[in-house]
């Protein structure tokens, strides 16, 4: 059997107005359900509105199978469309390009440069965190994925030694700075 504290503050309004109460603008739904207790009004009227405006509640939350497999095709759609852009996205391309004696990366089809790039701009002895490395601006725009296998054939090619760091981001878990050798 449905109560009042069922039913949402705008559906507790409907059935105040149609029992001819009135609410202050500042009442709570505590305060309406008050007010609609305290009026004089029929027990089995009261309850039959309640169960009116309970119905209402339940009918507006169902979805109909049509909107349902309308949904059920949108997000196949979706998931296509990810498929795809993943796809096409899966290496980023990069170009080092000189200008005003500053190192800046555009697009372009080879991973070497990225690597050129982050061993351009830490000198050997140096150590950089992995957090310091994301933020350089240049560096934002490739995917992280791309980035981290750059970090590891640079680790791999012996031209960066992985250290735990203090680091928010970390690369396998581990490696949160870089020193360059």
């Amino acid at each position: 059997m449905a109560d009042l504290k069922d039913l949402t503050v705008p559906l507790l309004d409907k059935l105040a107005k149609e029992c001819y109460i009135t609410f202050k603008s500042g009442d709570k739904k505590k305060d309406k359900i008050r007010k609609i207790d305290e009026a004089d009004i029929d027990p089995l009227r009261l309850q039959s509105l309640i169960n009116k405006y309970a119905g209402k509640r339940k009918k507006s939350k169902r979805i109909s199978s049509d909107q349902f497999s309308e949904l059920k095709g949108r997000i196949k759609l979706l998931e296509e469309q990810v498929k795809f852009l993943m796809s096409k996205i899966s290496f980023s391309e990069i170009e080092l390009l000189e200008e005003e004696n500053r190192n800046v990366i555009t697009i372009s089809s080879d991973l070497g440069d990225i690597k050129r790039f982050i061993t351009s701009i830490i000198s050997p002895g140096e150590s950089i965190t992995i957090d310091e490395l994301i933020e350089i601006k240049q560096l934002q725009k490739i995917p992280l994925i791309t980035l981290k296998h750059v970090i590891y054939d640079l680790i791999d090619e012996n031209v960066f030694e992985a250290i735990e760091g203090n680091s928010r981001q970390k690369i396998g878990n581990k490696v949160g700075m870089l020193k360059r050798i």
